[in-house]
């Protein structure tokens, strides 16, 4: 393949694209942000809020596989008969998923766990991973044409529509928090396939053929890149799934607070990096990519930190003196958990340098390890069926999941240059 430009040229497209989904995602951040001291104050108990931390997991989980990755086959390729024959492989799983995230609620519910007992769950479960999925298919679509003003107006308007339902729909006790997200998301992932009705053509409608010609090129995605998101989240998830079965309510509500306004402030950079910085890989020649994975890595650390450092410098009086009492424990949750996220900020917005390489499998072994490591730990060390004991009124567990994460998410950003380095020594093609 050649490399249409090795010069600073793509370099400035990547920030210009990179810039207007950021100024669109930092609008829906800012009001979550805002909204969200309210609705600790005035509308919901930390019980509720671990309600909905548990809904953000496991939709989280089920929604970062949910079309089977093929939102980034959508975009990397070439033809809109294959992109689009490739979305509607994305839609039949999809399907599947949605039918399995049904099956999982009532099993949590008839099984008799502590998760099972989220209200309508089993409702709200499937609903979130179609949004979820259907949104990620039909932007990738529009990503694919460079459409990111359309992507970031129609996520704008999906997270500032959720938020706001968030207030509306107080009365329903703890579900409401479940139900604004998900009808947020809903409107994101609508207006963004009316958006794809317009643009698609009808004459490039796939045939039989032309799905299983792009799902055999497609497939890795699949056999890689889907369970290594998979495992991925359930790492992160871990924690909140854990203490949501051992722990009390109101500590779980303030731990999964916390990680909400960290990944509020986070996902800004993440979704906004990654959408972009994996669309424009193929113009940028191997001999350069690792330099510029190193600057972008570093330079989305350094963010990162200085983030971590003002939430070191809040006095934890103010938080409980405009919140309650009953959120004494959020800002100490909040700092430690900040401390991870600085690698892991890095690692996650560049993750489309191992699928761009074709290097999923390596990505999948890393997932495996992680995995392995976080239900491990938390087995060996805090798990009363194993040889710990459940000190949950302290911070300690926090303190050791923030340092086992941040090791593993700086490993993480290591073999990801190293990747570069070796695409660098082989110049392999790295598209279809």
């Amino acid at each position: 393949m050649t490399h249409r430009s090795t010069n600073s040229q793509p370099f400035s497209r990547v920030g210009s694209d990179i810039l207007k989904l950021a100024l669109a995602a930092a609008g829906v951040q800012g009001v979550a942000l805002l909204a969200l001291p309210f609705l600790q104050r005035y509308f919901y108990t930390p019980e509720a809020f671990a309600d909905f931390a548990l809904y953000s997991q496991l939709a989280g989980l089920l929604g970062a596989v949910a079309t089977a990755r093929m939102d980034l086959a959508v975009v990397q390729h070439k033809t809109q008969l294959l992109a689009r024959a490739a979305l509607q492989n994305g839609l039949k799983a999809l399907a599947l998923t949605t039918a399995i995230s049904l099956v999982l609620a009532l099993g949590l519910k008839w099984g008799g766990m502590e998760m099972g007992k989220v209200p309508y769950l089993w409702i709200a479960l499937p609903l979130g991973v179609t949004s979820l999925g259907m949104g990620a298919l039909f932007t990738a679509w529009l990503s694919r044409d460079k459409a990111f003003g359309a992507v970031a107006q129609y996520r704008a308007i999906g997270g500032t529509t959720g938020e706001l339902l968030r207030f509306a729909t107080a009365r329903l006790g703890h579900t409401g928090l479940i139900v604004g997200r998900v009808l947020g998301q809903w409107f994101t992932a609508l207006l963004a396939w009316r958006a794809f009705g317009k643009d698609a053509s009808p004459s490039f409608l796939p045939s039989a053929a032309n799905r299983r010609e792009a799902w055999a090129m497609d497939k890795d995605y699949l056999r890689f890149t889907t369970p290594s998101n998979l495992l991925a989240m359930a790492a992160n998830a871990c924690l909140v799934l854990f203490l949501f079965e051992c722990a009390s309510r109101d500590f779980v509500g303030q731990v999964g607070t916390a990680l909400a306004y960290l990944t509020a402030a986070s996902g800004l950079l993440i979704r906004s990096v990654n959408d972009v910085f994996f669309r424009h890989l193929k113009d940028i020649a191997p001999a350069v990519l690792p330099g510029v994975y190193m600057r972008w890595a570093l330079g989305i650390a350094a963010l990162t930190a200085t983030g971590c450092l003002v939430l070191f410098a809040i006095p934890t009086e103010m938080v409980t003196h405009m919140l309650g009492t009953q959120w004494s424990n959020m800002l100490p949750a909040m700092r430690w958990l900040s401390l991870w996220m600085i690698p892991w900020v890095a690692a996650s917005s560049l993750s489309g340098i191992f699928p761009h390489l074709r290097r999923q499998s390596l990505a999948f072994g890393l997932d495996v390890l992680h995995l392995i490591l976080i239900v491990g730990w938390l087995w060996l060390n805090w798990s009363p069926l194993g040889s710990g004991n459940m000190a949950y009124d302290s911070m300690d567990i926090l303190k050791e999941y923030a340092c086992i994460q941040a090791g593993f998410y700086t490993r993480a950003l290591a073999l990801g240059w190293s990747a570069c380095l070796r695409g660098a020594k082989t110049q392999m093609p790295s598209v279809h």
